[in-house]
């Protein structure tokens, strides 16, 4: 029971105040010796409840991201997010999902599936490459510079660096992303960013197979995914 009351405790200490923090700061504020914040920080890793940010630091990892959202599903913004996923998936026929960028890493907080599930590696609560999908793009090219060049120079291949640049310039231009194959075989998607707020860019994305995106239908998703990513930012401006 005191080891449950000290990761607890430790979890506590991570506010949108003061997000990651060293080892030495959990042991300090939690009054917790420093060997057992190293071993009660091992198995929150293990249940990415925390993960690493950096050198020495940790913050909240996926799984408490998500669960952040699950404790806001009736009230507050996540009331604003449903409904335009459900809206999302009805009109599209296909599955409808958010993301998010945790550390470095993409992480989809919430997905409602269409009548046909697609199985996708996008998981609620599952971390992805900030490089690969059209969501995961989205958000690794509406981050902050100087974000996105560690991102690059770290996570990427050299040869592929160029040209993945080039592609998140164009995604800023043209404000949406699309990727066939990326994450999953034969899965086309697109994608375009939503902001909840300074450093809180979200991106909303349909998945299909391709073999379901028949002549003119690329143009129609298009469509509608930018038009539920403007109605959303809408609804958030006014929110915040």
């Amino acid at each position: 029971m005191q080891s449950v009351q000290r990761a607890l405790l430790l979890l506590n200490q991570f506010t949108a105040e003061k997000p990651t923090h060293t080892v030495d700061e959990l042991s300090r504020l939690s009054d917790v010796p420093r060997s057992t914040v190293y071993r009660l920080l091992t198995l929150l890793r293990a249940h990415e409840l925390v993960e690493q940010a950096g050198d020495n630091r940790y913050q909240l990892g996926p799984r408490a991201i998500t669960m952040g959202y699950v404790a806001r599903s009736v009230t507050g913004v996540a009331g604003i997010w449903r409904p335009a996923l459900t809206a999302l998936a009805a009109a599209t026929s296909e599955t409808a999902l958010v993301m998010r960028r945790v550390g470095n890493s993409a992480v989809c907080i919430d997905r409602v599936e269409c009548d046909h599930p697609v199985r996708l590696s996008f998981e609620v609560g599952r971390t992805m490459p900030l490089h690969a999908g059209a969501g995961a793009k989205v958000i690794l090219a509406y981050s902050p510079e100087d974000l996105r060049d560690r991102y690059i120079s770290r996570s990427v291949p050299a040869p592929a660096r160029t040209r993945l640049r080039e592609e998140l310039a164009r995604i800023r231009d043209q404000g949406w992303a699309e990727s066939t194959a990326e994450v999953d075989r034969g899965i086309w998607a697109v994608a375009a960013p939503v902001s909840e707020g300074p450093d809180r860019l979200h991106a909303i994305s349909v998945a299909l197979p391709e073999y379901r995106l028949e002549p003119g239908r690329r143009e129609n998703l298009l469509a509608a995914i930018l038009d539920a990513a403007a109605e959303l930012n809408e609804k958030l401006a006014y929110y915040g």
